[in-house]
């Protein structure tokens, strides 16, 4: 069994494979900079004891990480509590062209959400989308080669800030998918962000494709958000919650290859 995990600004995604590359379990947590190797060894547990795991099934473990504080101590997990050396995925260790001025400045994440495109949709040109602690656009050819992309605010950052902002206003939820006009402060920042968000992806995607002279792409939509937004959207033909952590496990399998 190949454990994958997905270490971002906001969660943690941890996610089960068994011979192939559709995910067994998965769980989200959040994201906790302070957590030390036992913290999370108590958690991790935890999570197999709820999911019927036992630790001698997890053979390897590989992750992705964008918070270079929490990487010592998941590394110190696996290593002090299963005997297992876990694998962190660098630039170098991804079969894709980086067509980017600094390929470091990349978020680990997307190169493995481009790098689960092509593999998912060979062939293609891409455009992926992935709704987290920022919104990212990440475009990609059908040559495999990755071309850059856009960095946005996420949703629920730009919700967090204006609420921090705005003491008045109310707990906004975003569960509900609201009319264009709101009648309303709560629904008319409802809308402005998943109406206003859907209206930006489907103008943001139209330009790429021009931009990049790309007569036919694909648009896949990841994060906990994405079946929301294809709501307010028309550009979104494919939504993949686990793209990240399918890509870590192709990742691992092309290594051995």
């Amino acid at each position: 069994m190949i454990l994958t995990i997905d270490i971002g600004n906001t969660n943690i995604t941890y996610g089960f494979f068994h011979q192939s590359d559709e995910v067994l379990h998965y769980a989200n947590s959040k994201t906790d900079k302070q957590m030390t190797t036992d913290d999370l060894a108590v958690h991790f547990f935890n999570l197999l004891h709820l999911w019927g795991i036992n630790k001698a099934q997890i053979r390897e473990v590989v992750i992705s990480s964008v918070v270079p504080r929490m990487d010592y101590p998941f590394q110190h997990l696996f290593s002090k509590y299963m005997n297992i050396e876990p694998f962190f995925v660098k630039r170098d260790s991804i079969q894709l062209q980086l067509n980017y001025d600094n390929p470091n400045e990349i978020g680990a994440d997307r190169i493995v959400n481009a790098y689960a495109g092509i593999c998912i949709y060979p062939g293609k040109n891409l455009i992926i989308i992935d709704f987290g602690t920022a919104t990212t656009f990440d475009v990609v050819t059908a040559e495999r080669s990755y071309e850059g992309g856009l960095i946005i605010p996420g949703i629920l950052t730009s919700l967090n800030a204006l609420e921090e902002k705005a003491s008045k206003l109310p707990h906004i939820d975003l569960s509900i998918t609201p009319k264009l006009i709101g009648k309303n402060s709560v629904d008319g920042i409802r809308s402005g962000l998943l109406n206003g968000s859907g209206a930006m992806l489907d103008e943001i995607t139209r330009r790429i494709a021009g931009e990049m002279g790309w007569k036919d792409c694909t648009v896949i939509a990841t994060g906990g958000l994405s079946e929301l937004i294809k709501q307010t959207s028309n550009s979104i033909d494919i939504i993949d919650r686990h793209l990240t952590l399918k890509g870590l496990y192709y990742i691992r399998k092309t290594k051995d290859a």
